[in-house]
């Protein structure tokens, strides 16, 4: 499966989050029963530093995801343009790339 690009735009000093649905080739939701998973954005591919994003199975039978930042995390970002990716490992340890993209961060004025 490759990953499917998505591009995010994070407020900065809000709360963040944002649900996926994980699908099949065929279209129907990916099971996840028994899947790990992370996810992390950074300046650039090649920095050493990353974000890391909270991850939560919300129904792993409906192939539902969610990724979500505090108030605080956001806060410390930068206002910037940011790459991210969410990797999930099924129980036999293979590794899948599902979501790409960009994390634009906007800053607030209140």
């Amino acid at each position: 499966m490759a990953a499917i690009p998505v591009n995010i735009l994070i407020d900065k000093g809000a709360d963040y989050g944002v649900t996926f649905f994980i699908t099949n080739k065929d279209g129907t939701p990916l099971n996840m029963s028994g899947y790990t998973g992370t996810a992390a954005m950074k300046k650039s591919y090649s920095a050493s530093t990353s974000v890391p994003f909270t991850l939560e199975f919300v129904n792993r039978t409906a192939g539902e995801i969610s990724l979500a930042l505090t108030d605080v995390e956001t806060s410390a970002l930068d206002r910037r343009r940011y790459v991210y990716d969410i990797v999930l490992t099924d129980p036999n340890g293979y590794k899948t790339r599902v979501i790409m993209g960009n994390a634009e961060v906007s800053p607030g004025v209140s």
